[in-house]
């Protein structure tokens, strides 16, 4: 039993529970008819409030020590708080200090979740810009957020708690245009997305599947197809070291063209784990595009739908 659940990689050495993560939440249950948050940390960082299990609102932080209210007129009895951030990393950190009720507690509850799943991806991963109304509106803030992702879909059809460790333009052995410069390998072991200290330890959040959504930033540039093969590889020998009873899902895009889709493919096949598969995303014109030719709500609804399904056939979940 605990006071509150915290998923996502936090850094509690001290004392306030810190992280960057798109996707990172804290959920607690309560009684009373009124319940807020106090955050500390920058300005610009959206978060969903979700109340029982339905979004109810969305707040942005203000930046410094608040409390922003998330729900009142709350009826009789116990209730399930939480609050999930929206955007990712580079919008910088904020500290979960607590959440304050009016007219009643905070009840100590057992861990929710039946499954644990980590993502490892990039922005469509995030949600960039997945709320945006066309494929011509800019990126900001607002647009952003990794609760309607596929990932964070399908998590909670599964009941499954997610991490999400996602970062814009990244890619398996280059960068969105072919930069170089810390693809998300590097980030991978981080408990903060923008600083190697200090490491994340993967025992705390010990996963049941690890879902890899890579390669769109590589194959956006002239390509070493042999160092992407090996690079992939090699990110599926430290996620198997991280998680050794883990199912491991490597996503490919039916737009990427068969010559890419079969990079992930052969990595797959020679890393050689029987614990391990692929899967095809695909995107239908009719649904439309978000912001910068992203993902929008409607797709990852369908996508999430697909993983989830995928997942409880494969793992009889």
């Amino acid at each position: 039993m605990a006071d509150l659940h915290l998923i996502g990689r936090y850094d509690q050495s001290n004392g306030n529970a810190v992280a960057t993560w798109s996707g990172s939440s804290a959920l607690a249950r309560f009684t009373g008819s009124s319940v807020s948050a106090r955050l500390s940390g920058g300005d610009g960082i959206w978060f969903e409030i979700v109340l029982d299990g339905t979004s109810v609102g969305r707040f942005e932080t203000s930046g410094g020590e608040q409390v922003y209210e998330l729900a009142t007129g709350v009826g009789a009895g116990e209730h399930t708080i939480e609050i999930v951030r929206r955007n990712e990393g580079f919008f910088g950190p904020f500290a979960f200090i607590g959440f304050e009720v009016g007219g009643g507690a905070i009840v100590p509850s057992m861990w929710p979740y039946a499954h644990r799943i980590e993502f490892i991806g990039d922005s469509l991963t995030c949600g960039y810009g997945i709320e945006g109304p066309n494929e011509s509106c800019n990126f900001s803030a607002d647009t952003e957020s990794a609760f309607s992702t596929y990932a964070m879909n399908a998590a909670r059809d599964l009941n499954a708690a997610a991490h999400l460790v996602c970062y814009s333009g990244k890619g398996v052995h280059q960068n969105y245009g072919g930069d170089l410069n810390e693809p998300m390998p590097v980030l991978y072991p981080r408990t903060f997305t923008d600083n190697a200290d200090p490491p994340w330890n993967p025992s705390d959040f010990p996963a049941d599947a690890v879902v890899i959504n890579l390669g769109t930033n590589d194959f956006s540039a002239a390509l070493d197809d042999g160092a992407f093969v090996a690079d992939y590889v090699a990110l599926l020998g430290t996620v198997r070291q991280r998680h050794p009873s883990a199912y491991i899902l490597g996503v490919t895009w039916a737009h990427w063209g068969g010559g890419n889709e079969a990079l992930v493919t052969d990595a797959l096949a020679q890393f050689g784990d029987a614990n391990s598969g692929t899967l095809q995303f695909s995107i239908d014109p009719n649904d439309g595009l978000g912001c910068d030719y992203h993902t929008n709500v409607v797709t990852n609804g369908k996508l999430g739908v697909l993983l989830k399904d995928t997942l409880q056939e494969r793992l009889g979940w």
